[in-house]
């Protein structure tokens, strides 16, 4: 039957991309998909960078956007390097972020991995009487 939908669904990493009208349509498009597939890339890899893109609100409270990843050492470091991490977060705040990106772990496993950052100084922590332990990157002074 001409003219009758077509679509074709296209999964980079994280992301996906749905392309769709006619199968005629479709397939000429596919002609171009590594420029497709580059400019897509590209546009993802810039939101993800930027850590800009607001993922849930809480309140006043919004969480930045960041790349999935099974290493909860690698979200709690890329949180606390973003914008929203400047400001000293608490363990709670932390897991609200990772959770707002589809990045679950326990609190007993974040609490363990703030402890082994803070102990091979990447992270500073502090005690706060109305918040409880804040967390920020470690900024090395230089020599």
């Amino acid at each position: 039957m001409p003219g009758s939908p077509f679509h074709l669904k296209i999964r980079i990493g994280d992301n996906e991309v749905e392309i769709g009208g006619t199968k005629e349509e479709v397939m000429a498009t596919l002609a171009d998909l590594d420029a497709i597939v580059d400019k897509v890339s590209l546009a993802f890899k810039e939101k993800a960078s930027t850590g800009k893109v607001k993922q849930k609100k809480n309140g006043d409270v919004e969480y930045p956007k960041i790349t999935h990843t099974t290493q909860c050492s690698e979200a709690i470091v890329t949180l606390l390097e973003l914008e929203w991490g400047k400001t000293p977060r608490t363990i709670g705040e932390l897991r609200e972020a990772m959770e707002a990106n589809a990045i679950f772990f326990p609190k007993s496993t974040i609490s363990g991995v703030l402890s082994w950052l803070i102990k091979k100084g990447r992270l500073r922590r502090w005690k706060d009487k109305k918040r409880g332990y804040l967390y920020v990157i470690n900024e090395k002074k230089e020599s």
